[in-house]
Parts: structure tokens; C-alpha cells; sequence
């Protein structure tokens, strides 16, 4: 019976000595988390809007339910973009979603954040470069692209681009991650109410 109470306050204490030490953790890097999704989520709202100026649109900065408005030089809203999310296969999938302001179709998608099963349903966000060997060795010597940001594609994310969202049954699914893919489209889904409904409230 010692034996047992022994192991059992022994086990108790390891715990709450750990449970301690990932608090302390937590608590001396949240800050620099924040700042890394904040500044991950800046890139992927320049990637979505890349042309014009961005402004907040509805929402309180930082909230989920943000909308984004991307104008031109005079002024006009061209683009607006919203996030939206979705429960994939092992992970929730979060998607940043700009549209057309005239048409409402896409313009473009990309993912904010996942953990679906490597090799499958994570491909979702892998993006490849279009330039060949010999364009990035033109780059790197400063022979050719000039002033160009290196391109890069995603096949499944890119099929998104000029649809609306009656259209999405059109996307292909990835192969082999079926439940990822489905997620994405009610991400977007998600993200294109949240824009009518900010829109629609003016």
C-alpha cells in the first residue's frame, strides 16, 4: 500500500512539475507565435490581394470573421478577402479566400493552416516552382527575371481561380485525399458567405 501512495504522490509531482514547465513555455513564446502567424497570415493576404491597397473591411483585426477590401488607385474596392475554415480528414483546414468584387468569382486561395497526413491531404499546400533550372540559375546570377518574384503553382488551388462558388463541384479532387479536398471547398465556401454577409449589411 506504501509502495502504490508512494508511486501515485511520485507521479503527481513529475506531473505538476511538468505541467509547470510547459505553462512557463508557453507563456515566454506566445508572444513570438503570434507575431509568426501574424506575419504568416500578412504574406498570405499579399498573396491573395497582391495589387492594390488593403484595408480592413468588416471585422476587429485579427478576428476570423475579418474581411479584407483590396483597392485600386482610385479608390475602388477590386477585390475583397476573407477567411474560412473546414474539418478535414485529421485536422481542421484553414483557407484565406480573395473574389472578384465586380463578379464574385475567385481570384485566388491559400491555405493558412493544416495538419492532414503527410504525402496526402498536406499536399494541399505544397506549392512547386514554374521556373526551370535555368531560369533560377539566370536569377541567381542576375542574368535574367529581373526584378520578377519567383512564381510558384499549387494544382488543386489553382483550379479555384475564376469559379464561383456554384462552381466549386467542378474542382478535382486531390487523389487519395478526398476529405482534405472537400474541406478546402467548405473553407471557401465559408469564407465567400462571410464576404456576401459583410457586404450585405452596408
Amino acid at each position: 500500500m506504501k509502495t502504490a501512495l508512494r508511486f501515485v504522490l511520485v507521479l503527481g509531482l513529475i506531473c505538476l512539475v511538468m505541467g509547470g514547465g510547459v505553462a512557463v513555455l508557453f507563456a515566454a513564446f506566445q508572444a513570438r507565435v503570434q507575431a509568426k502567424e501574424r506575419e504568416q497570415f500578412d504574406l498570405a493576404l499579399r498573396q491573395v490581394l497582391p495589387e492594390g491597397k488593403i484595408e480592413l473591411r468588416a471585422g476587429s483585426r485579427d478576428d476570423a470573421s475579418d474581411v479584407y477590401a483590396e483597392r485600386d488607385a482610385q479608390g475602388k474596392a477590386v477585390r475583397y478577402a476573407a477567411r474560412g475554415a473546414a474539418q478535414g480528414y485529421s485536422s481542421n483546414v484553414r483557407v484565406l479566400v480573395s473574389v472578384d468584387a465586380g463578379t464574385m468569382a475567385l481570384c485566388r486561395v491559400a491555405v493558412l493552416s493544416q495538419q492532414e497526413t503527410p504525402g496526402l491531404g498536406a499536399n494541399v499546400s505544397l506549392t512547386r516552382s514554374t521556373w526551370t533550372l535555368w531560369d533560377k540559375t539566370g536569377h541567381a546570377l542576375g542574368a535574367s527575371h529581373r526584378g520578377e518574384v519567383e512564381p510558384f503553382e499549387n494544382v488543386f488551388l489553382d483550379q479555384f481561380t475564376g469559379r464561383t462558388v456554384e462552381q466549386l463541384d467542378r474542382v478535382d479532387a486531390m487523389t487519395a485525399a478526398t476529405i482534405t479536398s472537400n474541406a478546402v471547398k467548405q473553407g471557401v465556401r465559408r469564407a465567400v458567405a462571410r464576404i456576401t454577409d459583410a457586404l450585405g449589411k452596408e
